[in-house]
């Protein structure tokens, strides 16, 4: 059964990373974060990077814990056991990064943000998640 819902980790396109993340997680945030910022139209997929990078990264720099599909708490991909595993990362470098391309998520010309401004019920609160990373990572 597929995970949808309003937050960063509520839609299976967000667990396609976790490989990705597992072997390099510092690149796999940068360039994620180049990427979206250099883009004139940011697909869904490219909006699901830098959302997923930023909240590893919250989870690394800041403790903060999110909902996931994970009932494993030993899973090495659960994004609440990323800062616990990798405490030694240095990714402070990245937060205005981060906060640049998560603006640009939440852009006209993101295609995550045109599908959730057509939810007049829940888009307020998926854009308040995103916002509410970005303020802590800035």
């Amino acid at each position: 059964m597929g995970a949808w819902d309003y937050g960063i980790f509520d839609d299976d396109t967000a667990y396609e990373f976790t490989d990705e993340i597992k072997d390099d997680p510092r690149e796999f945030f940068k360039s994620s974060f180049e990427h979206a910022i250099g883009q004139e139209y940011l697909d869904y997929d490219e909006c699901h990077a830098v959302t997923v990078s930023a909240a590893y990264m919250d989870n690394l720099l800041n403790g903060t814990q999110f909902r996931t599909d994970s009932d494993e708490d030993t899973d090495e991909s659960n994004v609440n056991l990323f800062g616990t595993l990798h405490k030694d990362l240095d990714v402070s470098d990245l937060k205005p990064l981060a906060v640049r391309a998560l603006k640009r998520v939440l852009a006209e010309n993101a295609e995550l943000n045109e599908l959730w401004s057509e939810n007049e019920e829940l888009y307020p609160k998926w854009k308040q998640g995103i916002i509410d990373v970005m303020e802590r990572l800035q």
